[in-house]
């Protein structure tokens, strides 16, 4: 059930425009009910301020993977209309081990289908089925679309590159068991939020034979190097203006991601170690543009107020330049992960749209 208006997406859709910035056409969705410039939705405000506080008694403890992996904090809804099948196998990766995956198709829905791949975020560390099922359903529901969403190993456990191996070995296991999954091939998409996103390019990057059609990212990580020595692009809290009274909400946001960069490759608890930052796999701003100037159809949508938004930005230019169909999105008033609040935050169940949209439009 939702907890806002559903006529708030309709707000969005007729508020949304198109802006020029850094000479790249962005699709902004602005705030629904708020015609204020550089305010945060007052749905997400009040979840904000919960965040703050529930942070502020964990910092007491220090750090614990257990609080990052239980999230009470991240709730969301069903808000699908029909009956969705969700079924649940066990694949193999590289002949080597097996993880589990989820799909999720209509069930009235029995004849050869696009696909999604979907590769959740939670900074590799943490995020599982339990926070994304509705979602995947209610994308599913939407699409007209089998999704697969894969429980991609996560570190300190298995570090770097066990996540990379597992999603592009979904990938593969897709495009193996196509007829068995009654999808087609041409219509294979790959998504994924934050951490996920980073998968996404990993995987893009990985396919020299084009089986992905079609991208999506949600606010990615393209960049994990200290933005303090970063010389392709700068960043600075001045491309965040927000209105006097959020200044410390907004900010409490941006800097959850802004206070973990820095942090040696050796320390990392993804890489422990295993490579540095600068390899194109973790991030994809230094992929050879060669290979880059081959990615598919893609869009990169960010938030507002995230701290990954300048990075991505830069991501969509570099892009654009080497002449890749790319289209960029920015949820005005919105922070890192909320997509998460389905249900909660509005703006997430019109992003579940906007993915949807994006499938449909694949050519059989």
């Amino acid at each position: 059930m939702r907890k806002y208006a559903k006529q708030l997406l309709d707000q969005i859709h007729a508020k949304e425009h198109v802006e020029t910035v850094d000479g790249v056409p962005v699709l902004m969705k602005p705030v629904p009910d708020d015609d204020r410039p550089y305010v945060l939705d007052p749905r997400l405000l009040d979840v904000i301020r919960m965040k703050r506080k529930m942070f502020a008694q964990r910092a007491q403890k220090g750090y614990r993977l257990s609080q990052e992996r239980y999230r009470p904090d991240k709730v969301t809804e069903d808000l699908c209309t029909v009956e969705i099948d969700v079924d649940e196998k066990l694949i193999d990766i590289g002949h080597d081990h097996k993880i589990d995956i989820y799909l999720y198709r209509r069930h009235a829905d029995q004849g050869c289908l696009p696909v999604l791949i979907y590769l959740h975020g939670g900074g590799m560390t943490a995020g599982d089925m339990r926070l994304f099922a509705n979602q995947m359903r209610l994308i599913a529901e939407l699409a007209q679309a089998v999704v697969v969403f894969p429980e991609y190993r996560l570190a300190p456990e298995c570090p770097y590159p066990a996540s990379i191996e597992e999603a592009w070995g979904t990938v593969q296991w897709v495009a193996e068991h196509a007829d068995e999954l009654n999808v087609d091939l041409n219509r294979l998409m790959v998504a994924g939020d934050s951490a996920g996103g980073a998968l996404t390019n990993a995987c893009l990057l990985k396919d020299e034979n084009g089986l992905i059609k079609k991208a999506f990212e949600i606010y990615p990580a393209v960049d994990s190097t200290d933005y303090r020595k970063q010389t392709r692009y700068s960043w600075s809290y001045d491309a965040y203006p927000i209105v006097e009274e959020q200044f410390e909400d907004a900010f409490s946001r941006i800097d959850r991601i802004k206070n973990s960069v820095g942090v040696s490759e050796a320390e990392s608890l993804y890489l422990q170690g295993k490579t540095n930052y600068e390899n194109p796999l973790v991030s994809v701003i230094y992929a050879p543009a060669e290979r880059l100037a081959q990615f598919p159809p893609l869009t990169i949508v960010s938030a507002e107020y995230d701290y990954l938004r300048v990075g991505s930005d830069y991501f969509v230019k570099l892009l654009r330049d080497l002449g890749v169909d790319v289209k960029s999105v920015r949820y005005c008033g919105c922070d890192h992960g909320f997509l998460d609040l389905l249900g909660t935050i509005v703006q997430a169940e019109d992003l579940c749209h906007l993915i949807a949209g994006e499938i449909r439009t694949m050519a059989k």
